[in-house]
């Protein structure tokens, strides 16, 4: 499918999919569908395993990324995995969200391994609402 922003086309697709779902051009449903079928790239230790960060009463997150240049941006050199979405997500605990591109305008949280989908599509609605009031 054809970006709806065209200044962003250069962009990796799941950015430019983050991005139209925060500005109301797609819902949360097409970004889940992206994010499942595209390649992601993650931090990794020398160690099998996944690197989390516990943030407190922010919660665990794994940090994740679209394309290798933005993971290299955010970690410098070092060891690093690429998988699809959907591979990533059945290997992430329970209990720990991904941030997509956590140091761009449209990083985006994914919490489907956080809570259950009602909730998060609750909480979806009031994330939305207040970045909406704070771009105006």
């Amino acid at each position: 499918m054809v970006s709806i922003v065209s200044e962003r086309e250069g962009d990796a697709a799941l950015a430019v999919l983050a991005w139209e779902v925060w500005q109301g051009y797609r819902g949360l449903s097409d970004f889940m569908d992206g994010f499942a079928r595209a390649v992601v790239w993650a931090r990794r230790s020398e160690q099998p395993g996944l690197l989390v960060t516990d943030t407190g009463s922010r919660g665990r997150w794994m940090p994740v990324f679209s394309t290798p240049d933005r993971l290299a941006a955010h970690v410098g050199d070092g060891y690093f995995f690429s998988a699809s979405g959907a591979e990533l997500l059945s290997l992430v605990p329970l209990g720990v969200g991904l941030m997509l591109d956590p140091d761009d305008v449209h990083r985006f949280p994914i919490l489907a391994r956080v809570a259950p989908p009602e909730a998060v599509a609750g909480t979806w609605v009031e994330v939305v609402g207040m970045r909406r009031r704070q771009n105006c």
